[in-house]
């Protein structure tokens, strides 16, 4: 077995792009690292002169920022597609995220040019399993993916909303997380979507969720809805995205390297700045006129 010892930041991570690294699980391997030290090597595969890193990319990350000179690697010859599918065989006792799976049996087939069957065998994984996920990938809106990664949406709401339009898949989400509804609550909220056909019906469902959910669970009856204009609706939407831009930008900052430089580094302080700007006016004006109207 060939075993090295190697800097971190000499690893090639060419396929982090498959993998997500949650901030959670670095601190908790930082900690493990400090207290016992390296308990298991990291796994790569020669590719010319570099070290294609295919296990190991929390301890990797936590490594790096813990400052370690070195950690044990374990080097194996593998060939490209073996590489990828080394990143599930090798973590399916713990199991991926379903966004893992979903975008490692797309690159597989659209990359690589493995048909359904042939990335099943690579997988050790039957082709209804594979079908599936490329399915998830191919209709569900890439916003979600976001959440996918995140963690925020369960693979029963997923198969629901790949049944829908792209446009409608993002506002009931965005509806579920303005109202903080968990995986079943979502679930029968997206059922429930999908049965009403009176456009004033479904957006009832979209204004008031909770108060839709309590009256098809049988939880008795609720005060009507208040009536409410179109700009009041529109006002609602806007913050809506607001909200949804917030979170996707929040994950995307836990996804960037820890440095970034030169002019890349320029144009994301300026954009920061703008933004900045930009939703303390809207914010500001929003709350002025909510004053006006004698709120909270």
């Amino acid at each position: 077995m060939d075993i090295r010892s190697v800097d971190p930041a000499e690893l090639d991570l060419s396929l982090r792009r498959l993998r997500q690294v949650r901030e959670p699980s670095v601190r908790s391997m930082m900690a493990s690292l400090s207290s016992k030290g390296q308990m298991s090597p990291l796994v790569a595969a020669k590719r010319g002169e570099a070290l294609v890193l295919i296990d190991g990319f929390v301890r990797q990350v936590a490594a790096l920022r813990l400052g370690l000179p070195s950690v044990f690697v374990v080097v194996v010859e593998l060939s490209p597609v073996q590489m990828k599918t080394q990143l599930y065989l090798r973590n399916r006792e713990r199991g991926l995220l379903l966004v893992e799976e979903c975008r490692l049996v797309g690159e597989l087939h659209d990359v690589d040019g493995l048909n359904q069957v042939q990335i099943g065998d690579q997988l050790e994984r039957h082709k209804s399993w594979v079908c599936r996920r490329l399915s998830l990938l191919r209709t569900l809106s890439p916003l979600l993916l976001d959440d996918m990664a995140l963690g925020l949406l369960g693979a029963c709401v997923l198969r629901k909303l790949a049944l829908l339009p792209v446009r409608n898949q993002e506002e009931l989400i965005a509806v579920a997380h303005r109202e903080g509804l968990g995986p079943s609550e979502t679930s029968d909220f997206i059922e429930l979507w999908q049965r009403a056909v009176d456009p004033e019906a479904r957006l009832y469902l979209i204004e008031h969720p909770r108060d839709a959910l309590r009256r098809a669970r049988g939880q008795g009856e609720t005060s009507e809805a208040p009536r409410m204009t179109e700009s009041t609706r529109k006002l609602l939407r806007a913050l809506d995205l607001l909200l949804m831009a917030s979170q996707r930008l929040e994950h995307s900052v836990h996804q960037q390297p820890d440095e970034i430089e030169g002019e890349s580094s320029e144009l994301v302080v300026e954009r920061q700045r703008e933004a900045d700007s930009c939703c303390r006016r809207a914010l500001d004006a929003l709350g002025r006129w909510i004053e006006r109207q004698g709120g909270d």
